[in-house]
């Protein structure tokens, strides 16, 4: 009899599940990928909210063990299960200290108070309004920031230290995202973004990703 996987993943289709799924593909794991969508009402459900009482995607099931939160779900994978390496930096008082400052400053300043506000007014409209201004002052504030928080030395290898880390999964989605809603890249984001694309755990995480 064959072993069930001892992981699973609830969520396909976005940015945020692709984090998972991507990490997923690095640490080369095995799991059960249940491809609930988003909105579609499969969240709704009580036998999912029993999961996830917050009623989104993704969600993490490690035996008794649930998460939600698609960084926080990377952040554990990686440290749980070996298969990616970090540099004496990034594991002293200072690199951790980096690390949090980073991963605040991409998650807050970037995905929700930049990227967030425009999917909300312009792929959820229908929901939340039409408010045409708080778009162009959300994609003009995310130029802004992106261009304070990431020159293109720190961008040269990857985010974060010498070696691949669930940041780097975190930034290269944030910079899908805003390629994908029309807001113009530097090139070092670009060449960066490419980079990351190339890696063979982005490519299968793509594909596992897909509803």
């Amino acid at each position: 009899m064959s072993r069930q996987p001892e992981l699973t993943v609830w969520g396909a289709g976005t940015s945020r599940t692709l984090r998972v799924h991507w990490m997923l593909a690095e640490l080369n794991l095995e799991y059960d990928n249940r491809k609930v969508g988003p909105r579609t009402g499969e969240t709704q459900t009580e036998a999912y909210k029993a999961i996830n009482p917050k009623g989104k995607i993704p969600v993490l099931v490690h035996g008794d063990l649930i998460i939600s939160e698609s960084f926080a779900i990377a952040r554990y994978l990686r440290r749980t299960f070996k298969g990616l390496t970090l540099d004496q930096h990034q594991l002293s008082p200072e690199g951790v200290a980096r690390f949090d400052e980073l991963a605040s400053f991409m998650l807050m300043e970037l995905d929700a108070t930049s990227l967030y506000i425009v999917r909300r007014h312009l792929d959820l409209a229908s929901i939340y309004g039409e408010a045409p201004n708080a778009v162009i002052s959300a994609k003009a504030y995310f130029c802004k920031m992106l261009g304070e928080g990431f020159s293109a030395s720190e961008l040269a290898e990857f985010v974060w230290g010498h070696c691949f880390s669930e940041l780097d999964i975190l930034l290269t989605t944030i910079l899908d995202w805003a390629d994908a809603v029309g807001i113009a890249l530097p090139a070092h984001c670009h060449a960066y973004r490419y980079r990351m694309h190339q890696r063979p755990g982005y490519r299968l995480g793509k594909t596992n990703n897909k509803p």
